[in-house]
């Protein structure tokens, strides 16, 4: 089963995706900023990465443009999991190389439809 990083500040948000994501099967490993989500990143090579953008010490914006700058994650979608929609903000998201976001609170449908999505993006291939 692909492996997902769960990036976020927020212990109870962390949780939250950890739970909706293991119960469907997939592997979760998190990080706590962005620049420990580089670090979790580099040492297990996840399929996709649930980036919080609103951090302390590193945010999702730039640990989504460097791990983009990085060639052995550069090809790892990216997904914005942020309460900050704006059009600025998410704007911002996609420039940083973000595929999509997904608006706080999380709902649990959006969540593995868009996961899902960006896992496995053409299913007639499958």
């Amino acid at each position: 089963m692909p492996t997902i990083l769960v990036v976020d500040d927020n212990a109870d948000n962390r949780y939250l995706l950890l739970q909706m994501l293991q119960i469907n099967g997939y592997t979760v490993v998190s990080a706590v900023n962005g620049s420990d989500a580089l670090t979790v990143a580099e040492h297990h090579a996840p399929d996709l990465v649930l980036m919080d953008l609103s951090m302390p010490v590193m945010d999702g914006w730039t640990a989504t443009a460097l791990l983009k700058q990085t060639p052995q994650l550069t090809h790892i979608p990216v997904i914005a999991v942020t309460g900050h929609t704006t059009t600025d903000n998410l704007r911002r998201a996609s420039e940083a190389g973000c595929s999509d976001h997904l608006a706080k609170p999380i709902d649990y449908d959006a969540l593995l439809q868009t996961v899902a999505v960006h896992l496995h993006p053409n299913p007639q291939s499958m």
